[in-house]
């Protein structure tokens, strides 16, 4: 895997498997990762950038909760359909590790396409779908999102002749 992907700022985050550190994701999800306590008190963090053994792959983040289950972790910025194929691959690689205990698949992301949600359900991946709090789009350098307006009502042209 030698491809390079860039932003369309032209700034290069991936190159290969190995995702840049100042990638926006990458400091959205250590931000979430140094506030998991808080948002999700009943697991903690084992490792980021968990490596599977055997092959380059890596999830973004490997949580425990308190009943031993294990949970693979990938951050996006916007999730679609390739987060599911990616997540999955993930957990079939740790259960494999982890000679077949509980793994659960994570993908966390501040949007998801409709089809993640519809693929997710439909097929029963049992994948947790989490979507991260649009406060933490500032640990990535990424603007927020504009509070959508309601439409304006179209008045018609009135004709005063």
């Amino acid at each position: 895997m030698s491809s390079t992907s860039h932003e369309s700022s032209g700034q290069s985050t991936e190159i290969g498997t190995i995702t840049s550190p100042d990638a926006p994701e990458i400091r959205v999800r250590n931000y979430y990762v140094a506030r998991l306590a808080r948002m999700r008190p009943a697991q903690h963090p084992i490792a980021t950038e968990q490596r599977y053994a055997g092959c380059g792959l890596r999830a973004d983040l490997r949580t425990i909760d308190n009943q031993d289950v294990l949970r693979e972790w990938e951050f996006k910025l916007h999730a679609d359909y390739r987060a599911i194929g990616q997540i999955l691959a993930y957990v079939a690689l740790a259960r494999k590790e982890w000679a077949f205990r509980p793994v659960r698949g994570v993908v966390a992301a501040f949007s998801f396409s409709p089809e993640v949600a519809l693929t997710n359900e439909v097929m029963n991946l049992g994948l947790e779908l989490v979507t991260i709090p649009e406060w933490m789009r500032a640990a990535g350098g990424l603007p927020r999102r504009a509070a959508s307006l309601p439409s304006l009502p179209t008045i018609p042209p009135i004709c005063l002749n």
